[in-house]
C-alpha cells in the first residue's frame, strides 16, 4: 500500500484534507466535493460545476436539444439487449473490486 498522508476521523467522522492536497486541487472553503466508495476506500474529488435548481430546467432542455434524434430509427429491443449486456459486464467488474 502506498502511504501519502495519514489523518484520523473525528468523533463525527470528519477528516482534514492536508493543505498541500487542497492547494493542488484548488479546494477552498465551500468547494463542493464528490465522495464515492471505491473498493475498500473512499474517493474524494472536487466538483467542477453544479447545476443549481433554478438552472436545472434550462440545462436539461439544452441537453435534450443536443441529443434530440440520437435514438431516432433505433431498434428499441436491440438497444435494450445491448444496454443489458453492458450493465451485466459493469456489475461483474464491480464484484471483482
Amino acid at each position: 500500500m502506498k502511504v501519502g498522508k495519514i489523518t484520523k476521523a473525528s468523533q463525527k467522522g470528519q477528516i482534514v484534507i492536508p493543505k498541500e492536497y487542497r492547494d493542488a486541487l484548488s479546494v477552498r472553503e465551500g468547494t463542493p466535493l464528490h465522495i464515492s466508495l471505491k473498493g475498500q476506500g473512499i474517493y474524494i474529488e472536487p466538483v467542477e460545476g453544479i447545476i443549481h435548481r433554478e438552472e436545472g430546467n434550462e440545462a436539461y432542455l439544452k441537453l435534450l436539444e443536443k441529443t434530440k434524434g440520437a435514438w431516432a430509427g433505433d431498434d428499441w429491443e436491440e438497444t435494450e439487449k445491448k444496454r443489458r449486456k453492458i450493465e451485466l459486464a459493469a456489475s461483474k467488474r464491480r464484484k471483482t473490486w
